[in-house]
């Protein structure tokens, strides 16, 4: 089975839930925004980048502790997608500035939909956290 390439170095697979369920179709969209306009360009900057997490169906994401509500749920909003994100160069403040960057200044993340492209930094986790919903930044 050919794989679904989203971006020149992303393929919808690495975004699957840990358990083996794939991204629902209906986010292929949203999921290809996200790689092309923030991952693509801070994989250029920093280097490989290994997607930690991506979709999770909701009974995975109760098991592991998840929000709630969280962006990570494709299945309730297909067009919003997250991503929680290492990169082989630099550090997540760095990582999360860049992305913040993107975010606020590039106008594909402004628009008729409003304001878009949360962004959490994990510091002591190592991590980052991206997604295509409502405009957010968070530390955790």
């Amino acid at each position: 089975m050919a794989r679904t390439k989203l971006s020149p170095h992303f393929y919808a697979d690495e975004f699957d839930c840990h358990d083996g369920t794939p991204v629902p179709p209906a986010s292929i969209p949203a999921l290809r925004e996200l790689c092309v306009n923030v991952l693509e360009p801070l994989r250029g900057k920093y280097g490989a980048c290994k997607v930690m997490s991506g979709y999770r169906h909701r009974r995975y994401n109760a098991q592991i502790g998840g929000a709630r509500y969280s962006q990570h749920i494709y299945d309730d909003a297909p067009a919003s997608v997250a991503a929680d994100l290492i990169f082989a160069r630099g550090n997540p403040a760095s990582w999360a500035r860049s992305a913040r960057w993107r975010f606020a200044t590039k106008s594909h993340w402004r628009g008729r939909r409003g304001q878009r492209g949360g962004c959490g930094r994990y510091i002591r986790s190592g991590f980052i956290h991206v997604d295509s919903g409502p405009r957010r930044n968070w530390e955790g």
